[in-house]
Parts: C-alpha cells; structure tokens; sequence
C-alpha cells in the first residue's frame, strides 16, 4: 500500500475548510486516517485507533495533540501551523501512512507511526523542503562512500562518524587525526570543482581533495547504487556501536536525509575516484590570499590544473 502526497493533497483540495470536517483516507490500514482542517487553512491529519497513542513532540511547524472519545478510542491529530510548509507537510503525511501500513496491528502501526514521525520531526528542525536537491543528493553519496572506505580501513567506528564534521557545519567534510579531507562529487565529463568559500580549503595543516566522479544510470548496470543503498552500507558498518549509529542517524538528519523511496528510486554509479593533497603551494583563495576588503567568495578549480598534486592511486 503507497499513499502519495499527491492523493493526499486532491482530499484537502476536495474540502472546503470553512465548513471544517474531516475525509476518512481509503486505504487498508490498521488504524484510521483523516485529513481535514483545524480552523482556517490549517490542514490536519486525524489518527483514530483503539489503543492510547503516545503523545508525539511537537515543534514550530506541528501542534500534535492527543484525546480520548466517548467510545472510548484515540484520536491524535496533526496540525500544520506553517503554511509555507504544507508541501513538506503533505509529504510527511503520505510517508507515515504508507510506512506504518507494513505493521500487522494497530499497536505496531502506531508505534511505526511514533517512530517515524519523530524522524520527519529531527529532519525540519534543519530544513524546510522535504527532498533534497540532486547536488545535495550526489553530495551526500561522496560523503558515504568516504566515510564507508575509512571503516573498512580499521580506523575505531565511533571516530569514524565523529570526524564526520561537515554535517555539523564545519569548513570540511572530515577532519581525522592525520588530517582534514574535503569530498567533491562530479560528473565523469567534469573539467573543474567548486569551492564554496574562502574557507573550505582554508587550513594550515596539510589536507586532501578527493574528487568522486558520480553519475545517474540505469538501475540494471552493474555496480548501481542509490543514496537509500549507501545509506544502508554506512549503517551496516557501524550497527555495532550503538553510540555510533544514533550519531550517524542524527548527522544524516542534519544534512537533510531521512528514509524515501524517492531516494531509492534514481541508481548512480561511482566510475573514479582522485586524489590531491592540498598544501601551501595548492592553487586557493583564502582568508590571507585575497584583499582584506574581500570578506567572502566562491571559485571553481581546474581538476586539470591541480595534476600536480595528484596522489598516487
């Protein structure tokens, strides 16, 4: 069973919201769903079961509530108080349905339910849109593959993830006890990088580019992967440290990422990986290269260019 946020959004269509009243969702199920409106242009998502649900957090972007009726079953309701955000909302909705669908019974469907809910919760914490871009995407699939290729190096699983900074905010991607590397993800026929600011690149210690060549592809090539699949590597090398792994589950949710077909659906494949070691002589802009008047800028370097500083493979 798939509810889209496409059906959702034709049964709020289909609602005049000054008139209130909920659409029960068609859809087998062990609990009942509903959308409809809390006063003017609030959508809601109404839950009905025979067990208590837990009472879910709620953030600035949804009231959760919870009540008992006189037939003596639940209702939980979600209500969405950001306009701005209905599309994220209705994405949100048709997710957790279709998610606790799998559940045998209305116990283990609303525990699905709690379970996912609080992972769409941590993911608007950090942004508003509900898919991350493809540049976001084919990022984020660098930053596995080299965290992934460190583990299998031996280094302690726990410092792996933690050196894992960029998720965090930070200038690089890692930063170990041998050093900061920054990951680029490209296209096979890309001929140059871009550097987001002057402080990317800006360190003293001696530090590494590693430019990943990652491209769309058909699902039946062989070697084809998608985010959902090297997310489900980098979680199975590290399932064995469970402070890892709630690490890695928030660092995912920062970055943007939570569990979607979406991110199953498109394949890519990885057909290179290169390698430079940035020291003071490698072509950047920095903080102390550029005018003190220059207090911020982007560039794009030539990968051809930086030969030089190639490491060995």
């Amino acid at each position: 069973m798939k509810i889209t946020p496409e059906q959702l959004h034709g049964k709020w269509n289909s609602i005049d919201y000054y008139d209130g009243g909920y659409i029960q969702i068609e859809a087998q199920h062990p609990l009942n769903w509903f959308v409809g409106y809390e006063k003017i242009n609030q959508k809601a998502l109404l839950i009905i079961s025979e067990k208590e649900p837990e009472l879910l957090p709620t953030s600035k972007s949804i009231v959760v509530s919870k009540r008992l009726r006189t037939d003596n079953k639940w209702t939980l309701l979600l209500t969405l108080m950001r306009v701005e955000q209905e599309s994220v909302f209705e994405t949100l909705c048709a997710d957790i349905i279709t998610y606790s669908g799998t559940a045998e019974d209305g116990a283990s469907a609303l525990a699905l339910t709690s379970k996912r809910y609080k992972q769409w919760n941590k993911l608007l914490e950090y942004q508003k849109k509900s898919l991350m871009d493809e540049s976001s995407r084919k990022g984020l699939l660098g930053e596995l593959i080299y965290l992934c290729d460190v583990i299998k190096t031996g280094y302690p699983i726990l410092s792996s993830v933690q050196g894992w900074v960029g998720p965090d905010g930070a200038d690089q991607d890692f930063v170990y006890t041998d050093g900061w590397h920054e990951i680029k993800s490209v296209g096979l026929s890309a001929a140059s990088i871009n550097i987001s600011s002057l402080e990317q690149l800006d360190r003293e210690d001696p530090g590494e580019l590693v430019v990943m060549r990652i491209d769309k592809c058909a699902p039946e090539r062989t070697g084809a992967f998608s985010l959902g699949d090297q997310v489900d590597a980098a979680l199975e090398l590290i399932k064995s440290d469970p402070d890892a792994l709630s690490l890695m589950e928030r660092k995912l949710a920062s970055y943007g990422y939570i569990d979607l077909p979406e991110y199953r659906e498109q394949k890519y494949i990885l057909s290179g990986e290169s390698r430079f070691t940035v020291d003071s002589s490698f072509p950047r802009l920095t903080g102390g290269t550029t005018p003190a008047q220059v207090i911020s800028a982007q560039y794009v370097i030539s990968i051809a260019g930086i030969e030089d500083w190639r490491l060995e493979e």
